[in-house]
């Protein structure tokens, strides 16, 4: 196992672990060993956050005070819907506790076709993510755009699409081993993206049938595989990456919900470093 490899040296994400309290999740990702985790201060989803970030300065604090006290950092935070329903100013206010709590990355994702009947003309994308782009450069924050079949940025290609388009240097793609396996992503196909281009992967493993276009939200939220255990080309695509690209570890798996977070992320962090060792 290399040094990019060493648990230190990934961040684990907030979908790992749940929609938890952010001061227990960070507690526990760094007795796990991981060095950085990300943190999610807007809702990818129509559910209200349990756990209020922005605008709180108790929780804020709280925060902190968890990360002065432990040796891990934000890495990045999320989750930015880019959609006719946006709202700006609560964008810009989750920017700037981001920049306050030390991330490097805000990830950017598209409009979930169930429950929704209004989405963003191409034009009125790429005007949406620029606006975005710029004001995260303000906070100090880079902007990465992930994928997903059953969001209108599907595939690779369409968020990278949406990068040039915009053209902006703080844009670049995330690339989800999950989303990427389910769209027939190839490692060929990621070697072939400028280096620049290239924020960070989230890594997991999945089971070689796919669910049907409506599952595709569930698997991903709720049942990927730990690294190694399904037929996701991990070896290969970790391969492709530019060499230091930042590894995340975004593995929530339905059958381990019942666990407390700590047995969770230290088992998370065992089966990470078990598959790094091996390869």
């Amino acid at each position: 196992m290399n040094a990019q490899h060493d648990l230190r040296n990934l961040s684990v994400a907030n979908l790992t672990a749940g929609r938890v309290d952010p001061v227990e999740f960070i507690v526990s990702a760094a007795e796990a060993g991981f060095g950085a985790v990300g943190l999610l201060l807007m809702s990818a989803t129509p559910a209200r956050l349990e756990h209020e970030l922005v605008g709180s300065p108790e929780a804020m604090r709280a925060v902190k005070s968890a990360l002065a006290d432990h040796p891990i950092r934000v890495f990045d935070i999320e989750a930015f819907i880019l959609s006719p329903a946006t709202d700006f100013e609560r964008m810009r206010r989750a920017m700037e506790a981001g920049a306050e709590l030390g991330a490097t990355y805000l990830s950017s994702i598209g409009t979930e076709f169930a429950g929704n009947s209004k989405f963003l003309e191409p034009s009125e994308r790429i005007d949406l993510f620029a606006r975005l782009c710029d004001e995260a450069a303000n906070f100090g924050l880079r902007v990465g755009v992930e994928f997903m079949l059953y969001r209108d940025i599907l595939t690779w290609k369409d968020a990278l699409d949406l990068i040039q388009a915009a053209d902006r240097p703080n844009a670049s793609l995330i690339v989800d081993f999950l989303h990427l396996h389910r769209a027939g992503g190839t490692a060929a196909e990621i070697a072939t993206v400028p280096a620049h281009r290239i924020a960070y992967a989230q890594l997991c493993d999945a089971s070689s049938t796919a669910p049907d276009l409506g599952g595709l939200a569930i698997e991903a939220r709720r049942n990927r595989l730990r690294l190694g255990e399904g037929a996701i080309d991990l070896k290969g695509l970790i391969g492709a990456l530019p060499e230091g690209t930042q590894l995340v570890i975004e593995t929530p798996i339905a059958e381990d919900a019942h666990m407390p977070l700590g047995q969770r992320l230290a088992a998370t962090a065992s089966a990470t470093t078990r598959f790094f060792n091996e390869i």
